[in-house]
């Protein structure tokens, strides 16, 4: 009788932490489907060069990860970047007066590149804010999960993890 109630309960547990998918009516639709039209809407985006993704955690090349809770990430816009994220490291060259070590800031792009990698793209871009060289590398993924690396020639690499954003709506270029 004990080893039916496990069972049960076991059974009941595992329905209720299925996860159910809704289309924008309320109907259900299948994880499979739910998979497809997130890989469309990342792959859209990363053909049209734009795309935002938010970044949820920092990876110093010193000390141990961060959990970031605020609306950190970067934007790319035709043969733009915009980067609104913090920075945790060593900076090689002093800037005069106070300065923010953090990476803020929206400058055109010199080089974009993508190669595909399993289940995504990798894209390296190199841009300049100041005199600093920026090469950010990010590895989007199919299911909208992205690994950021920025390195510089004034700090030490850092990376993040994050999220495509996927709620803006996608239209074609005509």
């Amino acid at each position: 009788m004990k080893k039916l109630i496990t069972m049960l309960f076991v059974a009941v547990l595992f329905i209720g932490c299925a996860t159910t998918y809704y289309d924008s009516n309320g109907n259900p639709i299948s994880k499979e489907t739910m998979n497809q039209l997130t890989a469309e809407a990342v792959n859209g985006h990363l053909n049209e060069h734009r795309y935002r993704i938010f970044v949820d955690r920092m990876y110093p090349n010193q000390g141990p990860s961060r959990y970031l809770n605020n609306d950190y990430g970067l934007e790319v816009s035709g043969d733009s970047v915009g980067l609104f994220l913090p920075y945790w490291g060593r900076l090689y060259r002093a800037a005069m007066g106070y300065s923010d070590p953090a990476l803020h800031f929206v400058q055109p792009l010199q080089s974009y590149d993508e190669q595909p990698i399993k289940d995504g793209r990798r894209i390296i871009m190199t841009t300049r804010n100041n005199s600093e060289v920026i090469q950010i590398i990010i590895e989007q993924f199919i299911n909208a999960s992205a690994s950021v690396s920025v390195s510089s020639t004034d700090r030490d690499l850092i990376r993040y993890t994050g999220i495509m954003s996927l709620d803006d709506k996608f239209t074609k270029k005509q």
